[in-house]
């Protein structure tokens, strides 16, 4: 959720120089400046390319439902493994069949969590999508209710924010930049994970027979030390005895007590309307 790039001051320290680019004034530390003069260069490459078109063909896809699971569990993770530790998986006696959605799924190698953001650089013609991802990414979900009438009756999924990194591109910047300045906005150190647990909410049963459903799942995301009500729209399919999930929801960082910069004097301005991602693989262990 961060996307944010450079640093700003609201008054120049000894160890910093004032730079003009255009109509934008910022602070920046001398070993940036140079960075800055290579992106105002590349603005003039953009524009005469099509800043526009260049975006968006550029800008890497929403994340899917996953495709080629190993049907064989992981291994469980190492007693002690902070990330599993943040949602423990409850004791459920005995493994569910395997023919029905009913039961504990946990999550897999292979799944991805991140965010998109739309930041508009202060000498770019237009916005940009900040996208950055982490496969960081630990839970289970508990299936219960009946065949004939499956629900969600409680999960968890955890994600260690400091793993997650930039996969966009903007020619003249390094979009991993914005990675160190997202944990400081996040305050990754005192919170390093987000954390999203479902309200129980019915299943449609038929998906227990294949195929690619549509639900919306509600829930408390945690995030900064501030627990909100969130919705993701997720795209789920159940076949061969695995499962995929996929979806996103779209929150105000604000809501949480993150503050990021939105007038036309900062470097870059970001939205705070910030969209979650996930691309969820489960197994039953």
């Amino acid at each position: 959720m961060g996307i944010f790039a450079g640093e700003w001051h609201s008054m120049p320290s000894p160890n910093t120089e004032p730079l003009t680019l255009g109509r934008c004034i910022t602070w920046v530390k001398p070993g940036r400046v140079w960075k800055i003069a290579v992106a105002a260069a590349a603005v003039l490459v953009i524009g005469g390319l099509g800043a526009y078109e260049w975006i968006v063909l550029t800008r890497p896809p929403e994340l899917g439902l996953a495709s080629g699971i190993n049907h064989s569990p992981a291994p469980s993770p190492a007693a002690g493994d902070p990330l599993a530790e943040v949602c423990r998986q409850p004791a459920v006696p005995g493994r569910s069949s395997s023919t029905t959605a009913l039961g504990l799924w946990v999550v897999q190698p292979g799944s991805v969590a991140g965010y998109r953001a739309h930041e508009k650089f202060a000498q770019l013609p237009s916005p940009h999508v900040a996208v950055a991802r982490t496969d960081q990414v630990s839970g289970w979900l508990l299936v219960g209710g009946t065949d004939a009438a499956p629900q969600i009756e409680t999960a968890c999924v955890a994600v260690r924010l400091a793993g997650l990194r930039s996969v966009d591109q903007l020619p003249g910047f390094n979009t991993a930049d914005r990675d160190e300045s997202a944990r400081d906005f996040l305050h990754v150190a005192a919170h390093p994970y987000a954390v999203f647990q479902p309200y129980p909410s019915p299943i449609d049963p038929a998906i227990a027979r294949g195929g690619t459903f549509h639900m919306r799942v509600a829930g408390a995301l945690e995030l900064n030390g501030t627990s909100r009500p969130a919705t993701f729209a997720i795209a789920v399919r159940f076949a061969d005895q695995q499962a995929a999930g996929a979806g996103n929801a779209t929150v105000d960082v604000a809501d949480f007590g993150i503050d990021v910069p939105q007038t036309a004097g900062d470097f870059v301005a970001v939205t705070p309307q910030i969209t979650l991602e996930v691309s969820l693989v489960l197994l039953k262990p």
